[in-house]
């Protein structure tokens, strides 16, 4: 039998954890309160609903254009530009307050020097 974990307990490169799991199951509520909107919402409503929103978006409701934007083509993936006064950043500095401690214990070894 093949190991799924290394000696660190951590999953080896393609062993999943539980390969048959299809990750968290719904819960009930949330079955039944899909299942009664389903109920409530018929085809045709939701045709009519689709028109409106069309409608409202080509006269410029922004919320409108978002929703049929947000259900055609998804949401867009959220990118960070950093960027400092117009220029690309090369370098960012993270602060680690760990790494303070470390740096002070080293140069009381003598590791470091002051």
């Amino acid at each position: 039998m093949v190991e799924s974990r290394d000696q660190t307990g951590r999953f080896v490169k393609g062993h999943p954890g539980n390969p048959e799991a299809k990750g968290r199951p719904k819960r009930k509520t949330e079955d039944k309160y899909l299942l009664a909107l389903q109920k409530c919402v018929k085809l045709g409503d939701w045709k009519a609903i689709g028109k409106r929103a069309v409608a409202q978006a080509k006269t410029g409701d922004y919320r409108a254009r978002q929703w049929l934007s947000d259900y055609l083509l998804g949401k867009p993936q959220q990118f960070v530009d950093v960027t400092s006064a117009g220029e690309k950043v090369i370098a960012v500095t993270v602060y680690l307050p760990e790494m303070d401690e470390l740096e002070t214990e080293s140069r009381a070894t003598g590791e470091v020097p002051s």
